[in-house]
């Protein structure tokens, strides 16, 4: 049996976002190979025990506390000073592995950007790197909707620019034999020379619970008031505000919508809605216990989702798996994410058409509920036949054995 290694930064099958997916994806490996993943000792405990159960050798690589502790003091910078400091560790101890037992294929999947750079690589056997992401960037002329967000979106802007020539990444994006990227977006940010040995693969994938059939499963009533439901991170980049300005727009008077989630630009949307005179028909229910999203995804006809930086979006692919619509931006990793007919997707060309496009999309949602429903089951479907842990299994193992042929 072949010997794969894979690096995943953030693993954790009890988790959620990157850190459950760094898991996922060695849990597949571990269906067709023997896996050795190297990931941090956060979630030692939680590892071992699935690790034992599919087979998977882990092994733990972490960091001195007294730099841990020193780090923090440094805000952001200080956190990728962590996360290049545990990859030269972690490129280290693969070296180790495999000279004393070689293996056939290294693969590093989390974190989702190409900031942090794939060390390992440099084993001399068949590489392949990602989902990766980190070229989106808010679109010109959108930036108002960010608040006091539009100076961090600018230094992050910037910084990807300068990151993509930062050495190591260079040399990753060169050494690795295959390159999985989570959207076009990033695909067009990455240099050229480096593009032909891409694939956009979507970095989101079902959780168990919504992998299994749930042909039961009900499609909420459509009443006389449009229940909307964001749900996710409250940061400026998902664009919330943009919502608001479209539904003053739509000239609609009987909704209701919710936003689920915590994060700094809450205060900013709540007075943004104040402005605007909506604050009666926005609730912000803040951080809800997973296990209780499923109702307000039941109750809701629809998700909004205006994220313009984002390589996925965990709660969109939640919301198709619960057979509900999506209005999104035809932006990023949410506008491939969602096909016509199982959502909405406004393009972001020019902001005063995308927030009129998103009204006359809250309008149709609202006039039409025959058409809801159709999207709502096109959704599920769409989710069911894309996002699968099967499908993700089968894409490996087309990688792989291709890589070890070659």
């Amino acid at each position: 049996m072949k010997r794969v290694l894979m690096i995943a930064y953030a693993c954790n099958p009890k988790g959620g976002g990157e850190h459950w997916l760094g898991w996922g994806w060695a849990e597949q490996a571990a269906r067709g190979y023997q896996v050795d993943l190297i990931t941090t000792p956060n979630h030692q405990k939680a590892v071992e025990e699935r690790a034992k159960q599919c087979g998977i050798n882990a092994h733990f690589v972490g960091l001195p506390r007294w730099f841990r502790d020193f780090s923090e003091n440094f805000g952001q910078a200080g956190g990728w000073s962590r996360k290049m400091w545990w990859q030269y560790r972690a490129a280290k101890l693969a070296r180790k592995l495999h000279l004393q037992k070689p293996f056939d294929l290294v693969h590093q999947t989390t974190f989702h950007t190409f900031r942090v750079p794939f060390l390992a690589a440099r084993l001399g056997i068949p590489a392949v790197w990602g989902p990766i992401a980190g070229g989106e960037s808010v679109p010109r002329g959108f930036s108002r909707f960010l608040g006091g967000g539009q100076v961090t979106e600018f230094k992050s802007k910037c910084a990807n620019s300068v990151w993509l020539h930062f050495p190591p990444v260079t040399k990753s994006l060169r050494r690795a034999s295959i390159i999985f990227v989570s959207n076009s977006t990033t695909l067009g940010f990455l240099p050229v020379r480096f593009r032909g040995k891409c694939r956009i693969i979507a970095p989101n994938a079902l959780r168990p619970e919504d992998e299994k059939p749930k042909s039961e499963l009900p499609i909420a009533t459509p009443g006389p008031t449009l229940r909307l439901l964001y749900v996710g991170n409250c940061v400026a980049t998902r664009v919330v505000p943009l919502v608001f300005d479209a539904l003053v727009e739509s000239g609609l008077s009987d909704y209701k919508m919710t936003v689920v989630g915590g994060g700094p630009a809450v205060p900013e949307w709540r007075q943004w809605a104040a402005r605007r005179g909506i604050s009666e028909k926005v609730e912000f229910a803040g951080l809800v216990p997973y296990e209780t999203l499923s109702n307000y995804y039941a109750s809701a006809d629809a998700l909004v989702f205006p994220a313009l930086r984002d390589s996925g979006g965990s709660a969109l692919l939640e919301a198709m798996s619960r057979n509900l619509p999506v209005i999104c931006l035809d932006w990023a990793g949410p506008g491939e994410m969602v096909e016509e007919g199982c959502g909405i997707k406004i393009p972001v060309h020019d902001p005063v058409q995308t927030v009129t496009g998103f009204a006359a999309a809250l309008r149709q949602i609202q006039s039409d509920p025959a058409l809801r429903i159709s999207m709502a089951r096109a959704a599920r479907q769409r989710a069911q036949a894309v996002f699968r842990w099967d499908e993700k299994y089968r894409l490996l193992r087309a990688t792989y054995e291709s890589l070890f042929k070659s």
